[in-house]
């Protein structure tokens, strides 16, 4: 049930695509480009550069205070671009609704839904070299992401049947 909220989520900015408008463009007077609600969403995001591994590497208090930081401007300032800021350009991405790896395809899936989705009951956890959101996501329920970091940088992430540690519930 949660799969087909989720996907109505996802599909309803393409319902919004409705009709053609005239753009000017360089070497013809108008060239036709229908609106998209992409656009739309992705105007209000700037894409950051890649993180930039850190030499030598941060250890695992530094790590943890990297994910900290990557954790609140997620949940709780909402700030993709921040966010995206501790994402490296090898990320690999497990989530299938991604489509593909690399920063660039999971912003501009999250880009798209940002401004329709609220996170409640935000949790944390961090252990060795992995990091865990824990929240609710409204129209699709809890969700548990888990991030792999190397050198200072995000590069792996799952969300797919992922659950809380039992070692960091309280």
């Amino acid at each position: 049930m949660r799969c087909l909220t989720l996907l109505a989520l996802l599909l309803a900015p393409l319902g919004v695509v409705s009709g053609v408008v005239p753009t000017r463009t360089r070497g013809s007077l108008y060239a036709l480009h229908p609106p998209t609600k992409v656009h739309d969403a992705r105007s209000n995001v700037v894409t950051p550069p890649p993180c930039v591994a850190m030499h030598p590497a941060p250890n695992q208090r530094e790590t943890r205070e990297r994910f900290d930081r990557f954790a609140y401007a997620f949940l709780i300032k909402r700030n993709l671009t921040e966010s995206f800021e501790y994402i490296s350009a090898k990320y690999v991405n497990h989530d299938l609704l991604a489509g593909a790896n690399g920063p660039g395809p999971a912003l501009d899936f999250l880009s798209t839904i940002w401004d329709h989705v609220n996170f409640t009951n935000p949790r944390t956890a961090f252990r060795g070299n992995q990091g865990w959101l824990s929240y609710n996501a409204t129209g699709v329920g809890a969700i548990v992401d888990r991030f792999r970091w190397e050198a200072g940088c995000i590069v792996e992430h799952w969300d797919t049947g992922e659950r809380f540690p039992k070692w960091a519930r309280k």
